[in-house]
Order: C-alpha cells, then structure tokens, then sequence
C-alpha cells in the first residue's frame, strides 16, 4: 500500500459504526470505502484558488503575457529574437498542455479543468479512520448514531498489513489536512491532493483516509446509480486490536458483540465496553 505523507506505524485507528456495518465486515470480511460524492461536505475534493491557478494554465499565461508586455527601452535584435522564441515556445506548450490527474495525462485542449477534478470524487472511493489515543464523544454520537454502535480500534500498521489488495485498484493511505479552502494552500502537490483536504469546520474528526481507485477507469463516463464504492478484502484478524462497545449501550448488547464476535465468527480480539463512562469519580 502506498502512503501519501509519512504515517506513525503506531499511530491508533478508530472506526465509529452502527450495528449493522459491523456485522456486515464481520459476515463478508470486506471494507466498505463510498464513493466521495456521496459525502455531506460541499468541500469534498474542492480546489483552492492557488491549486486552480497553477493547474489550469493561468500562471503560464500570466508569465507570458508579463513577458510580452512593452519594454521601456527598444529591444536589440537578438532580444527581439529570443523574445519572438519564447512566445513560439508558449503557443507550443499550450497546444501540448495537458491536465494531469490521478487517472492519467489528459489534453488541454479537449477538457474543462474544473470537470475532470469533479469526476474524481465520482470514481475515488474512501474509508475514513480517526487517529486519536482516546475516544470521542462526538464521533460516537455522529458517525455511531445511538447506543447500539461499536468502534473497531486497529492502527496504521495493522490498516495497511490487513488489506488485500486487488489487481486493478491503487490503494494508499494519508492523513488528512484542514484548511480555509479560499485563503489556503494544498499542504503537498499530488494528484489527489483535492481529496487529502478537507474543510477546517471537520478539523474534529482528526481523519486518516484509506484511498481506492482504478488508474485506468474512463472516469467521463457516469458511474452506474448503484456502484456507490468498493469492497477491499480485508484479514480482520490483522485488521481489529479491539472492538468497543457505545458509552450507554445496555449490557445485553455489549453480550451479544462480544458473542458474535468471539464465539460466532472466531476473532480472537478483545471486545470491551467504551471506557467513557467506565470509571465514575466519588466525593465524600
């Protein structure tokens, strides 16, 4: 598996789900990644004003028309030449330009830059991951969604040690970084670098993501209404240091996790309950 920026091995995972998606990895083995268009955020794979710019021929175009601008001193011959080589140059480099992305080199000429940038949240698919030592009560109540939830702990090592990769998918594994979509700058230069941002009001989910996508998908065609991401086999005994059971979930539940997980599909994890609520502090 690829990794965009250097990760921590060690660095702790979190999974916040319901009921029901847990039971699904367990029966099917299988990690479910969406498709990124399918998320809330209107930011997701947003571009910045400085990513746009320099991408879309805008700087070159910039540079050009500095450079063609009056001298205020007459030019010598041999400036005059150069000159009139430098703009032969950049009529050239316009014809050869090309929008490079994470699904290959794509002309200029032919394609609107904005479009191809959207289609990649149609055709990229994620799992999002919380890094953090210790739970949070905000993930267990948004991405949980009641007291019947569970959270699979794992860690980047184990993430990347448990996925088995398919043949005609890349995967790779990033951090996310938080920005101000109009006044800041993409933290690195990659083609998927609009899918490694996210908008700074998400800066609590503290999110790693786990990235699939097929370089050579023919990503201006639509998507059937029905593929809304991929399923990534994964070893779920690599996968799972420990499930956690939902801060207020009754005791019948807790039972029943750690019975179907244990006893029904044999992983030999640890299942415990959340230790939110596990201590409580006494005054007398």
């Amino acid at each position: 598996m690829k990794t965009i920026e250097p990760l921590d091995n060690e660095t702790e995972l979190q999974k916040y789900m319901d009921f029901s998606k847990f039971v699904h990895l367990l029966d099917s083995n299988k990690l479910f990644l969406s498709k990124t268009s399918n998320f809330e955020d209107n930011l997701e794979g947003g571009l910045t004003p400085t990513f746009s710019f320099i991408k879309n021929g805008s700087a070159a175009a910039l540079n050009q028309l500095i450079d063609a601008w009056p001298s205020a001193s007459p030019l010598t011959p041999e400036e005059k030449l150069e000159k009139k080589k430098r703009e032969k140059a950049y009529e050239q480099s316009e014809k050869d330009r090309t929008i490079s992305t994470a699904f290959g080199e794509f002309p200029a000429s032919d394609h609107d830059f904005n479009h191809l940038y959207q289609k990649h949240t149609e055709w990229i698919d994620v799992s999002c991951w919380h890094a953090n030592d210790s739970e949070s009560m905000a993930m267990w109540k948004i991405y949980g969604g009641g007291i019947n939830s569970v959270c699979i702990i794992s860690s980047v090592e184990k993430l990347s040690a448990a996925i088995i990769k398919p043949n005609n998918k890349e995967i790779t594994i990033s951090k996310i970084h938080y920005i101000d979509h109009e006044n800041d700058h993409f933290k690195n230069e990659h083609p998927l670098s609009p899918l490694l941002h996210k908008s700074k009001f998400y800066t609590f989910e503290n999110e790693v993501r786990l990235i699939a996508y097929n370089p050579n998908e023919k990503i201006l065609e639509e998507r059937k209404k029905d593929d809304v991401g991929t399923l990534l086999e994964v070893d779920l005994n690599t996968l799972i240091i420990e499930v956690r059971v939902a801060p207020d979930a009754p005791n019948w539940f807790f039972e029943l996790v750690r019975s179907i997980t244990q006893d029904k599909y044999g992983l030999k994890v640890e299942v415990n309950k959340s230790k939110i609520n596990r201590y409580q502090v006494s005054f007398g």
